[in-house]
């Protein structure tokens, strides 16, 4: 992956391209320990149907099925290069029927109300526009009393990042929390991680990450 910040900024946010996907594979390595620990605290049961926004190549969606024999996956991403390399990399749980992926946008959503009981997002709202949008949509979508569980890098680690300055806006664990409830979620708990591990231009850090579970 490229050490250009500004570059590696772009790819982060849209990948595409001939980088796109050795960003998914930096992207993977980068996240795996917040992935496993949001869908963990997420607590996926059988017969869920779960909604993930920005699940990039998909490589984590097994995961999530490996919950329950009859949990149903669904991941909208709004790259049209992870949505492709996800569905070849999962393509048999797309025949057996338990997987989906789309391209789209957690701004608009491609499904009527009350489609999912959970969903998951992890390292995607730096790059929404309007959080209470993408929020009140992912919770039209969310059955009465859906989970929603967001996973993002604290403010407080991110702003020394070398690409965060080109396209990211940055949260701490009480500006998520205010943008929940004004879109009409309730917040059950928060859990704060600190990981140590690689970024995504490939140098080690101390990650301060904020996991949010709250519910429709």
């Amino acid at each position: 992956m490229s050490k250009d910040p500004q570059l590696v900024a772009e790819q982060l946010r849209k990948p595409s391209g001939a980088l796109a996907s050795d960003t998914a594979l930096q992207m993977n390595k980068a996240n795996k320990a917040t992935n496993m620990a949001a869908l963990e605290l997420l607590n996926v049961v059988d017969h869920d149907r779960i909604l993930e926004i920005g699940p990039g190549n998909g490589k984590f969606a097994v995961d999530v099925l490996r919950q329950g024999s009859s949990i149903r996956y669904t991941g909208v991403d709004w790259s049209s290069d992870m949505v492709a390399s996800a569905k070849s990399l999962n393509s048999k749980y797309i025949e057996s029927g338990r997987m989906d992926f789309k391209v789209g946008t957690s701004e608009k959503l491609p499904f009527a109300d009350s489609q999912f009981e959970k969903a998951i997002t992890v390292h995607t709202i730096y790059f929404w526009e309007s959080l209470k949008t993408h929020l009140s949509e992912i919770r039209r979508v969310l059955v009465p009393g859906g989970k929603f569980c967001i996973a993002f890098g604290d403010k407080s680690f991110m702003q020394n990042l070398s690409f965060t300055p080109f396209g990211f806006q940055l949260f701490d664990e009480s500006d998520i929390r205010t943008q929940l409830v004004e879109a009409g979620f309730r917040v059950l708990c928060c859990e704060r991680h600190v990981e140590y591990g690689e970024s995504n231009t490939g140098d080690l850090v101390e990650k301060l990450i904020n996991i949010v579970l709250c519910e429709a």
